[in-house]
């Protein structure tokens, strides 16, 4: 960082007018440079610039239903504590002990080749948190309850004590935090995609239990073009995506004060779905109209949130980057209570995610050789198609964000 004029600014390692090329309209934008893809450098940069000043998914307030129940994510190296109070309310904590920084969370005891691994994300559900080294002890709202040995202490006062609360806000049963005090709410800004989604009643759905891939060996943008941009789904995924053909892909206007990207692709017939049937595994979503039917829309709330929908259901993937090539991925299904009843539920949640490994079979290799390709000193800064336009959308969100950093702005 550097001061000007008394305004802390970042530094830039790429040129902004190298990357202004990739933020112009999709008929005129390149692709990104690949150092922002590769470069150890521009990931703090970009850490800085965007990360800790924007909203993130950490995941669905379905994953604590109980008073007591919690999970932990990391998100920018913070160990984090999801957690459900005694007042229902769900809060976002540090996960640091205020002691000697041990993560609170971390098992005390592990298998002799796990020993020095990094400590495992865990949850459950608990009255009190309390950390395995030194037994400091917290309530569910992050408080100091308990400290042995420490009555010779001078000036301790353990009611002083406390957890770090990250700002969160719910949004349609997603949990968000954001590491900077100042930053604008997020709900005011999802206006239009709130009405876009209206029919779906995401906020009544019912997650299932999410599935975490760590260290995906490629960067994290990446993981987000691929999942929105609907050029390459006739050509990758050609036979298992015919139903939802490429030429039907719509996308929303760029909203400069928005805080979503989303569109969708018009299906050949209604009621499709991610499997060899091309048909819906479960009931259709009563309140969607018949055109909501032939629809498949996404949706990215950056930089973390992604939701695919169907007719049946909705699925939702959280992206957190863990380095320059590297990030965390977490993903699940979304359904209707009424869905969970079926007595088969079980048999059509295995047979819809197997389906979905169809295409995570040509997507995953697909963007871990994107990355490899990025390493090259051949990687090009391609152009778009119009099939890929919200990739220059996302390009200039990213980019807006980039040059209020160097600006002294973010």
């Amino acid at each position: 960082m550097t001061q000007v004029e008394g305004v802390e600014r970042a530094r830039c390692p790429v040129p902004l007018e190298e990357l202004e090329r990739s933020a112009k309209p999709f008929n005129e934008a390149v692709v990104l440079p690949r150092a922002c893809y590769t470069d150890p450098e521009f990931f703090e940069f970009e850490a800085s610039a965007v990360w800790e000043h924007e909203w993130i998914c950490v995941g669905c307030a379905g994953m604590v239903p109980n008073v007591g129940d919690f999970y932990t994510i990391t998100v920018l190296n913070e160990p984090l504590i999801v957690v459900r109070n005694k007042e229902r309310d769900v809060k976002v904590v540090s996960g640091v002990c205020r002691h000697r920084g041990m993560v609170i969370c971390a098992p005390a005891g592990r298998p002799e080749e796990e020993w020095t691994a990094p400590p495992p994300e865990t949850s459950g559900n608990c009255s009190t948190f309390r950390c395995p080294y030194h037994w400091w002890t917290y309530d569910l709202d992050g408080l100091l309850v308990g400290a042995p040995a420490m009555d010779r202490t001078t000036d301790f006062d353990r009611s002083q004590i406390r957890l770090p609360e990250l700002r969160t806000e719910l949004w349609n049963g997603f949990v968000f935090v954001n590491l900077d005090a100042a930053a604008a709410p997020l709900a005011p800004r999802l206006g239009s995609l709130e009405r876009f989604l209206e029919n779906y009643r995401l906020e009544g759905m019912q997650t299932v239990e999410p599935y975490t891939v760590p260290d995906v060996p490629f960067n994290w943008k990446i993981m987000v073009e691929n999942f929105m941009e609907g050029y390459h789904p006739s050509r990758l995924h050609k036979g298992i995506h015919d139903w939802a053909p490429s030429e039907g892909i719509s996308y929303a206007p760029y909203a400069e004060d928005g805080a979503a990207l989303y569109g969708f692709m018009e299906a050949v017939h209604p009621d499709g779905g991610f499997n060899p049937t091309a048909k819906a595994l479960f009931p259709p979503i009563l309140t969607l109209t018949d055109a909501e039917r032939r629809r498949v829309p996404f949706v990215y709330v950056p930089p973390s949130l992604l939701i695919g929908l169907q007719s049946d259901s909705a699925f939702w993937f959280v992206v957190l980057p863990t380095g320059p090539e590297t990030h965390t991925l977490s993903m699940a299904y979304l359904f209707p209570p009424s869905t969970l009843e079926l007595p088969d539920f079980g048999d059509r949640l295995h047979a819809a995610i197997a389906g979905v490994g169809l295409f995570n079979n040509q997507d995953l290799p697909t963007n871990t050789a994107i990355q490899k390709g990025m390493r090259s000193r051949f990687a090009p800064r391609g152009r778009y198609s119009w099939q890929e336009e919200v990739l220059s959308q996302f390009n200039r969100w990213l980019v807006t964000r980039y040059r209020r950093a160097v600006d002294g702005l973010a």
